[in-house]
Order: structure tokens, then C-alpha cells, then sequence
């Protein structure tokens, strides 16, 4: 495991005790960060940046997709070729939804 494992589950870092030992503090931070990364919602359709580019095994380097869900499989759509890709670790990584301005149809009664 080592010192930079931070993936405990919530459930059990809610048995912990308080404590005041800084290391303990740090690694509790540190989970409890990974946990809010984990859970995360992406929505059909939405677009997200990356922190920074990465560069795939085409050739291709992008930090701007389209999720596409496919069940509980998130592919990742280049906007301009359409091409799919899949990161690993990927709701572990530094991403942000992009907001998008959505049109909605007008009814009238």
C-alpha cells in the first residue's frame, strides 16, 4: 500500500476515531478528496476538459470530450472526429463539466 494509498472507503473512515496526528489528518484528507472525485456525475451528452491534454495511442491529443454512456461504461468522444476514447482512472483524474447553453423547444398551448 504505502504512504500514497488513499482510496479507503467511506464507510470506514467514518468508524475512525478523532485524532490529532498530522500524518493521519493528511491521509484522511487525501481519501476523503478521492472519494469526491469518485462521485462525481456525468450526464449523456456533457462535455469536459481535462486538466490537461493527453495524447492517446492514435496520435490523437485532446482535452475536450463528449461523454457518451453506454450502461454504467463511460466512452469519451472527440467533439471534431467523433472518435471514441477511454481513459483509464479516469474519474480519479482532474476534469470539469464545461457548461453548455442549451436551446429549449417553445410550446405553446
Amino acid at each position: 500500500m504505502g504512504p500514497n494509498e488513499a482510496s479507503c472507503p467511506e464507510a470506514i473512515l467514518k468508524l475512525l476515531t478523532p485524532t490529532q496526528n498530522e500524518h493521519a489528518l493528511d491521509w484522511r484528507k487525501r481519501c476523503l478528496a478521492n472519494l469526491q472525485r469518485r462521485s462525481r456525475k456525468l450526464q449523456d451528452g456533457d462535455r469536459i476538459k481535462l486538466a490537461s491534454p493527453m495524447k492517446f495511442t492514435d496520435g490523437h491529443e485532446g482535452d475536450e470530450f463528449i461523454v457518451e454512456k453506454r450502461g454504467r461504461r463511460v466512452v469519451l468522444r472527440d467533439p471534431t472526429s467523433r472518435l471514441g476514447y477511454r481513459i483509464s482512472g479516469f474519474m480519479e483524474r482532474a476534469w470539469t463539466v464545461v457548461p453548455q447553453t442549451k436551446v429549449h423547444k417553445t410550446i405553446f398551448a
